[in-house]
Order: structure tokens, then C-alpha cells, then sequence
């Protein structure tokens, strides 16, 4: 223990005009007898009131009283000297260590730990510990082997404050202190991510110079400690950089934020989840796929076991009169032989406009209106719109312009008289039949509508459409300013080319909406408890060229473009169903077509009494045909030298039933003949 005494006794010095009279030779002897009297005056108060302080205390006191007084030592030979110079090399040693501290200081604040806070609770805390108050300056020296003297005249040097490491800031002890000294619970971390500034620990402002700020690698500062940092770090390296990414900033790339509270919300589960649903229903899919293949080959392979043995059992018996029963029952070959033959015959051939650009035949038979897409004659009135025809004289009558733009896709309502029409504007249109008026126009974010649909029943207010991308959107036609529901496509963005509605049945309690992509087919089924759709893709591989849906027999045409896989293009005859209540098609008959498919034509399916006839447009060979779903064989093939795009089946109010097919600018009506 060192005994120091803060004593009020200056020096006492005989004034200036002794020290002018004195002599250079008498000058150490005054200093030698002024000392004595100071030695003596500190044993005296000493005796009487002695101060007693910790080693630490008397080190940090020493260490702040040296440099003071270092000027007014007397100099006492050698001794002295050497004292001196060993107090000099001391503060070398104390500038080189706060050098290396202040290095480490900077490197500690670029790599974004500013700890100011922890620091000034150290130096309070130091402070604390020393409750030694100074009186006025005065002098007092050392007694013991350490004859260092103290002069408090002069004003002590700044003293690094030391930095507490991890392990102190996270002690159990100076967490209980923190929280003791602002109220409040143990400190979490995450609580204050996002709403202070990194650099003082401090939360910033919505306005006033600690503002929150941004820099243009998107890390969050108060606006007055990154100026203060990038001016720091320009003035130290010549380089201004972020604190935390260490990309290069500058003043310019300062921006100001205006939020009250920062806070990121980490998506990555959530995306996981979607990914892994994503996953979930490819394989549902795939294995309602595999399972309905796997029936159909069982069936296959039943029937095939049949007739190997109908045929083992002909050929035991040595005969080939029975050879056609052999394939089919007596009952099977009879209503096969009692099935009627249809024909087509031409029964008009009439021009709809002079310039090319039909596309689209549309029929009601509730209405018992024929609808034909045409380019508008009229110059005041350029762009398109459609024809009405009249189906039991079959003449053109009145024509409604409905778009600037080629016309994609027509819908009727079953229930009302309107027709909405898609012509590759950002826009679809709902007409009233009667009036000839647009009275609703949908929107789409912006998006080119290829195709459009009208539901029936108890959804018969709901209105679809489809965009060049994929998506599908779900209208009221009551509120035809909103959105009741959207679909946006997340693997295929291929156009949306036909959508239909499918009504309540068996299968499908609550009914759905088939959509046709270019290289996908998919079903919305509505949930039965909500109104929410959820989309399957079916077991069918595209592309395909259109598709057209018949509520009344619940089949499905699609038509599939030529592909390497399959070098004709293919009419698929099918109809929808559930494996493991998962929605699939299964296929009822396929018919091969052109080998080439370089427009895009859509065929049709009529029901005639118990039978399907498709019909479709071979583009190689330039010709309609006819095909016998019961018989499975090509009925009829005629030659058509122009293209044609779309065929319209329809039966008129004497039950007779008529095939429309449209081209570049006439439309060709054949009526269809029965014969036993």
C-alpha cells in the first residue's frame, strides 16, 4: 500500500525578484532546501490525516500524475537523468500501445461491433471505483523507493478506455446490472434487429440528423454516424466503404428511408413449403396417371386373354366360319350392323365478307343464333366483329363490330343473351345479342386476353378469361371491375387458347373449368365447401391446337399438334374422371390425322342419337373428314381447297342436324344424312 496526501501547501518560492538576483551557482542548492521543506510539510500532514488507497487506485493516479510534473523535477545528477529518461522511453512505450489500441479500435468498427455503450459503462464504472476527490493543484511526491514526482498544474492526458470483450458483454452480471439500471428484463438481441444503427447501438430517427438511411448495398445506418464513418474511413485509408459489406459508398449513395420500425421476415420456409407442395402434387398426379394406365392395360390385357381363347377354340374346332365372332359378341356385331350411316352433303356455300380474316363459328341452340367472326367492311368502322346468321334459311343477316384486333375466342350465356368476345386486346367485351351494345368490358392487369368462357347453372354470373402468359381470372358480371379470383401459371406460361366450363355431376359434385394452354391441359375443380379452385393437370401431353367440351354427352375433343414423339396430329375423343379422387382423362377413341399442322384449325364433335361423329380438317392433304366414334373408321373424306379454321355443329328447331365450316371469308354449310 502507498500513502499519498493531496495536501493545500503550494510551493512556497522566495518571487521572482529573488530568482533574478540569485546565481546560476546557488540555483540547485534552493531547489535542493525547497524540496526538504516540501518532503517535510507532506510527513507532517501525513501524520495527521493519511489518506490509504489501493494499489490500482495509486497506479491509475500515478500513471495520470507523471506527465504533469515531469518538467518541474529538479535535476539531481545522474540519478535524476536517468529518471528522466526512463519516464520518456515509459511514454514511448504508452503512445506505441495506444497506437496498436486505436488500430484495433478501427478494425473492431469496420467489421460493424461498435461497442460505445459497454465502453462508457467501464469508464463509469472506474470512475466509480476511485472516490478520491483532488483539491486544489498542488504537489506531492512519492515517498518509498519510487521517486517520482506528481504535478497536478498540468491537465492529465486522455486515457484509452478498454473495450469489454464478448464474454463480459455477455456475462450474466452486466446483463443484471443493465437491466437493474433501466427497469427492464433480460436483453434479447433479436428484439432490437432491425430497429438500431449498427454503428452506435442507438435507434435512429424519422427525421433530424441520426435519420434512417440507406446505402446503395442496402444496409441501414443513422444518417450522422455513416457520414461521420465515411468521412473517418476517406481521411484513415482513402477509400470510403460500407461498415458492415465493406462495398464502396459514398455521400451520394445516401438515401433516406421512411419507415418507424425495420424488421425482414425470413420467406426461405415458406418457399421451401410451396416447393415441396409443388413437389406433393406432381407425384399425386404422375401416380393417378401410372394407375389409370396400369387399369387400361389390365383391361387390355383381359380382352386380349378373350380372344386367345375364342381363338384356340375356332381353331380346335377346325373351322373358320365364325372367324368375325370371334372378336366380338353376337350382341356387340349385331348393334354394330343395326348402327346408321352418316353422310355430309353440301347445302350452301355462302360468302361472309370480301376480305379475309373468319376465325371463329359460335352457336346457340337456346337462342337459335349462328355466329360467324369476320373483318368489318366498313371504313369508319375498322377493326372486326361478327356476323349473325340465321340458321334456318342460313342467310347472313346484321353485323356488330366488337375489336380492333383479330378475333380469338366467343362465348354465349345459356341463361341470358350475352356474348362475350377475345380478340388479343387488353380487354374482353360482354355484348347483349339483343340491343347490340357492349355492356361490360374486363380487365386484366394490363394483359392481352386470348380466350374467354361463360359458366352455366348456379354460376352463371361467373365469366373466365385467359392471358397470353397463362394466367386465368374469374369475373362476376355483376362487379366487372374486380377480380374474384386469379391464377397465375408457375412452370407454364404458354397462352390460354380455350376455356370451359364444366357443370355439377357424379364425378364432380361442385363442378370446375377445363383450360387449354398451348403445351398444357389443366381442370380447376371447386372445392365443395368453399369456392376456390384447385387446378390439376391432366394426364395428356400437348401441344395442342384447341379444345372443344360437350356438357350434354360430357365429352372432351382435344386436338394435338404433330410432334417428334408423334409425327400426325391427333383428335383425342375422351372424357373426364377421378383415380383416387384425382381428376384424369380417360381416352374413348383417337383419330390420326395431317402430318403437318402449320395452322391452327379446330375440329368438332357432333351427337347423333347414340353416336359421335368427329369432324376435322386434314391441312396435307387439304380435305374434311368424317369419322364413325361407334364403327371407329373414317366415314367420309372430302376435298376443301381452302383452309378451314373452325367447324360449328348445329341442330335447328326441326331437329335436323347441320355441319358449319368457316374459312378465310365464306362459311360452308353441309347437312348430315343418315342412311340404315
Amino acid at each position: 500500500m502507498i500513502r499519498i496526501k493531496m495536501s493545500n501547501n503550494n510551493f512556497e518560492s522566495d518571487g521572482p525578484g529573488d530568482e533574478e538576483s540569485s546565481s546560476s551557482e546557488d540555483q540547485p542548492r534552493m531547489r535542493r532546501q525547497q524540496w526538504q521543506r516540501i518532503i517535510s510539510q507532506n510527513a507532517e500532514s501525513n501524520s495527521n490525516d493519511d489518506e490509504i488507497l489501493t494499489d490500482n487506485e495509486a497506479e491509475i493516479l500515478d500513471d495520470q500524475l507523471q506527465p504533469m510534473l515531469v518538467d518541474q523535477l529538479p535535476v539531481e545528477g545522474q540519478r535524476e537523468e536517468q529518471q528522466e529518461q526512463e519516464l520518456a522511453e515509459q511514454q514511448d512505450e504508452e503512445l506505441a500501445e495506444e497506437q496498436v489500441e486505436e488500430q484495433r479500435d478501427g478494425e473492431e468498427q469496420i467489421e460493424g461491433r461498435p461497442e460505445i455503450e459497454e465502453e462508457e459503462e467501464a469508464e463509469n464504472i472506474e470512475e466509480q471505483a476511485i472516490p478520491v476527490t483532488f483539491s486544489p493543484p498542488t504537489t506531492s511526491r512519492q515517498i518509498g523507493q519510487d521517486s517520482n514526482v506528481i504535478d497536478l498544474n498540468t491537465p492529465s492526458p486522455t486515457r484509452k478506455r478498454k473495450r469489454l470483450s464478448k464474454s463480459c458483454e455477455n456475462s450474466p452480471t452486466l446483463n443484471s446490472q443493465k437491466s437493474q439500471a433501466t427497469g427492464a428484463g433480460p436483453i434479447d438481441d433479436d428484439e432490437d434487429d432491425g430497429l438500431t444503427c449498427p454503428i452506435c447501438l442507438d435507434s435512429w430517427e424519422m427525421n433530424g440528423e441520426h435519420r434512417l438511411v440507406s446505402l446503395k448495398c442496402g444496409h441501414l445506418y443513422g444518417e450522422s454516424c455513416i457520414r461521420r464513418w465515411l468521412s473517418e474511413s476517406q481521411r484513415q485509408s482513402s477509400v470510403k466503404v460500407c461498415p458492415q459489406c465493406k462495398s464502396k459508398a459514398g455521400f451520394q449513395d445516401i438515401r433516406h428511408l421512411y419507415a418507424k420500425r425495420v424488421q425482414v421476415i425470413d420467406t426461405g420456409l415458406r418457399e421451401e413449403l410451396e416447393v415441396e407442395r409443388r413437389k406433393t402434387l406432381s407425384l399425386t398426379s404422375e401416380l393417378a396417371t401410372v394407375k389409370l394406365s396400369h387399369t387400361m392395360a389390365t383391361k387390355r390385357l383381359s380382352s386380349l386373354q378373350l380372344d386367345y381363347d375364342r381363338l384356340r377354340e375356332l381353331v380346335r374346332a377346325g373351322g373358320v366360319m365364325g372367324c368375325r365372332g370371334a372378336f366380338s359378341t353376337d350382341s356387340d356385331s349385331k348393334s354394330i350392323r343395326s348402327l346408321a350411316n352418316y353422310r355430309l352433303y353440301m347445302e350452301k356455300n355462302l360468302e361472309i365478307c370480301r376480305e379475309a380474316g373468319c376465325r371463329v363459328l359460335l352457336y346457340s341452340q337456346p337462342h337459335s343464333m349462328l355466329i360467324a367472326s369476320q373483318k368489318s367492311a366498313q371504313n369508319l368502322f375498322p377493326g372486326f366483329g361478327v356476323r349473325f346468321i340465321d340458321p334456318p334459311t342460313f342467310k347472313p343477316m346484321h353485323f356488330m363490330h366488337t375489336s380492333s384486333q383479330i378475333i380469338r375466342d366467343m362465348a354465349f350465356s345459356e341463361s341470358q343473351h350475352m356474348m362475350t368476345v377475345a380478340s388479343r386486346e387488353r380487354k374482353i367485351k360482354l355484348f347483349d345479342v339483343r340491343s347490340r351494345l357492349c355492356s361490360s368490358m374486363f380487365e386484366a392487369h394490363n394483359k392481352q386476353l386470348w380466350s374467354c368462357a361463360l359458366d352455366r347453372n348456379e354460376r352463371e354470373h361467373f365469366i373466365y378469361a385467359g392471358d397470353h402468359r397463362g394466367g386465368i381470372y374469374i369475373y362476376d358480371l355483376r362487379f366487372p371491375a374486380n377480380i374474384l379470383s386469379e391464377f397465375q401459371a408457375d412452370e407454364n406460361f404458354s397462352p390460354v387458347i380455350h376455356i370451359a366450363a364444366v357443370p355439377s355431376g357424379k364425378t364432380f359434385t361442385s363442378g370446375g373449368f377445363l383450360v387449354c394452354q398451348l403445351t398444357a391441359l389443366t381442370f380447376y375443380e371447386y372445392a365443395q365447401a368453399a369456392e376456390a379452385a384447385i387446378p390439376t393437370r391432366l394426364n395428356i401431353d400437348g401441344p395442342f391446337l384447341s379444345m372443344h367440351y360437350d356438357a350434354i354427352q360430357d365429352l372432351l375433343l382435344i386436338c394435338v399438334r404433330s410432334n417428334l414423339n408423334c409425327p400426325q396430329s391427333r383428335y383425342i375423343l375422351a372424357k373426364l374422371g377421378k383415380v383416387d379422387n384425382t381428376p384424369v382423362i380417360i381416352i374413348k377413341t383417337s383419330v390420326y390425322g395431317s402430318k403437318a399442322t402449320p395452322v391452327m384449325t379446330r375440329p368438332a364433335q357432333m351427337a347423333v342419337e347414340n353416336n359421335t361423329l368427329i369432324a376435322g380438317y386434314l391441312q396435307d392433304k387439304k380435305q374434311l373428314i368424317l369419322h364413325d366414334v361407334r364403327r371407329e373408321e373414317r366415314v367420309q373424306t372430302m376435298a376443301v381447297n381452302e383452309i378451314v379454321y373452325d367447324i360449328c355443329p348445329l341442330v335447328t328447331s326441326q331437329s335436323d342436324h347441320y355441319l358449319a365450316a368457316l374459312t378465310d371469308n365464306k362459311c360452308r354449310i353441309y347437312k348430315v344424312n343418315s342412311s340404315s
